[in-house]
C-alpha cells in the first residue's frame, strides 16, 4: 500500500461521511446481535478498546455503458448504465443509482494499488457484466453496448482494530455510509471473482 502525502483522487462519495470520532457508535452498529446482546459492550467500551484506525482508498473500475436495444419497427432504446468491478478481487456489478463522484485533494490514509489493469476489465470483466447481469433482463434479443467512459476511482474505507477480551475483530467500514464491508474484504485475497 502507498501512504499518502497529499494527492488527487477521484473518489466514490460525497467526501463527507463517517468522521473518525464517530466510528465507535458506526461500530457498534455494525456488531452482530449476539455480541450486542452482551451488556457490557456499548460504544464507549469499543472507543476504549481500538488499537489502530486507518483510512484506506480502495480502488473501483467504474464503466459508463450505453444500452442499445432495436426495436423494429421503432427507433431504438438507449439506456445508459453505470456498472464497477473491483480493482482487487474482480468483484463486479451494477450501481442501482449513480454515485455521487468528485475529484478531492486526500492529505492522509493509504491507497490500495489496483491488481487489474483498464485492458482486462473492458476486455473481459465489463463483457461478463454484460452476458451475465444486463442480458438477464432481454428476453429476446439482446441488446449491442457501447462504452462510453471507464476510470478508476477510489472507495473511501475505515480499517479499524478493535481488541479487547470480549471482542477482537479488524472492521472494514465504508466511510461514506458507515456499512460494514465484511463481505468485500473476504473477496480480495480469495480470488473467487477473478476471470
Amino acid at each position: 500500500m502507498e501512504t499518502l502525502k497529499q494527492k488527487n483522487l477521484r473518489l466514490i462519495g460525497t467526501g463527507g461521511g463517517i468522521t473518525e470520532s464517530e466510528l465507535p457508535n458506526v461500530l457498534y452498529k455494525n456488531l452482530g446481535v449476539q455480541m450486542k446482546m452482551n451488556r457490557s459492550i456499548d460504544a464507549d467500551y469499543i472507543k476504549n478498546h481500538i488499537t489502530s484506525t486507518k483510512r484506506v482508498y480502495h480502488p473501483m473500475w467504474v464503466a459508463k455503458l450505453l444500452v442499445i436495444a432495436d426495436r423494429k419497427p421503432f427507433p431504438p432504446r438507449k439506456k445508459p448504465n453505470m456498472v464497477f468491478v473491483d480493482a482487487v478481487s474482480g468483484y463486479r456489478g451494477l450501481f442501482p443509482t449513480v454515485p455521487p463522484m468528485n475529484d478531492r485533494e486526500v492529505e492522509n490514509g493509504e491507497v490500495v494499488p489496483a491488481q487489474l489493469t483498464k485492458q482486462q476489465v473492458e476486455e473481459t470483466y465489463i463483457l461478463d457484466i454484460q452476458q451475465n447481469q444486463i442480458n438477464r433482463s432481454y428476453v429476446l434479443k439482446k441488446p449491442s453496448y457501447q462504452l462510453e467512459e471507464l476510470f478508476l476511482t477510489y472507495l473511501p474505507l475505515w480499517n479499524v482494530h478493535v481488541d479487547s477480551s470480549y471482542l477482537t475483530k479488524e472492521f472494514i467500514i465504508n466511510a461514506n455510509t458507515g456499512e460494514s464491508e465484511e463481505y468485500m474484504s473476504q473477496l480480495w485475497g480469495s480470488g473467487k471473482w477473478r476471470l
